[in-house]
């Protein structure tokens, strides 16, 4: 539901998508240009790395810029052989850059994490404890193509296999909502076996995630995404700009 005005404050929910993140990055640039203060972050995969990196104190240029640098590629070492193709690299100083908080009691803002705990098939919701780091690599472990994360004897992936727009876990602080989706849902007839079962995946993948966003007060995607890959860094610029481009439209309409 949509006021006439903005509100200064918000909560913040920022989906899964890998490289498509960067779009996340732009919109927390133009709403950081507009005055608007994030008092809460949720988020899974590409969505908890940026949102515990700025919350930790990296302006969102700062986050492109660490993303787009060899440094980072480096995080990932090919690791052929054992069910997956990379697999993360925790001490790389990349990371150490981006998640330089051991806990999450030394971030400014409640911060909530959705990670998927696969011997269990459950989706486990984080905001406390001093392993800040290996549940942020673990729900950005996108098996098979990153390696599980073990935590505590239990074996971690991706939090967006189950929860990839964890818009309730900001429902108990006092902020309107704002989400933002890496993955629109575009309407197509599909014209091929192929392109039918791509549809049929993305559909049962997506669709408890679609239905959540009736919860969120405010809601920002682009069909543009839709163009974006997820394992490439050459459109991370691309994102970025996009990300601020449809914030900046969205914010006007809310301006007297």
């Amino acid at each position: 539901m949509e006021d006439n005005q903005f509100p200064r404050e918000i909560a913040l929910c920022l989906s899964g998508g890998a490289a498509k993140g960067a779009f996340h990055l732009g919109v927390i640039e133009t709403l950081l240009d507009y005055g608007i203060e994030i008092k809460a972050i949720s988020g899974t995969s590409i969505g908890a790395l940026i949102g515990a990196s700025f919350i930790s104190g990296k302006l969102p240029k700062e986050i492109l810029h660490i993303l787009k640098s060899k440094e980072f590629k480096k995080a990932f070492k090919l690791s052929l052989g054992n069910g997956y193709l990379y697999k993360i690299d925790m001490h790389n100083p990349s990371l150490d850059k981006l998640l330089n908080k051991k806990s999450f009691e030394e971030l400014s803002i409640p911060f909530e994490i959705a990670l998927t705990d696969i011997k269990n098939a459950k989706v486990e919701y984080r905001n406390s404890g001093d392993k800040l780091k290996e549940y942020i690599l673990a729900s950005c472990s996108i098996t098979p193509v990153i390696s599980p994360t073990e935590i505590d004897e239990m074996l971690y992936v991706d939090g967006g296999i189950i929860d990839n727009f964890p818009v309730k876990a900001l429902k108990k602080y006092p902020y309107k909502i704002l989400g933002v989706n890496l993955y629109p849902y575009r309407y197509e007839v599909p014209s091929s076996i192929f392109d039918w079962i791509k549809k049929v995946v993305f559909v049962a993948w997506q669709a408890p995630n679609l239905s959540k966003l009736k919860e969120c007060d405010y809601y920002l995607s682009s069909n543009e995404l839709t163009e974006i890959s997820m394992f490439s860094f050459k459109d991370l610029d691309r994102a970025y700009e996009l990300g601020k481009k449809e914030t900046r439209e969205y914010l006007k309409k809310y301006q007297k």
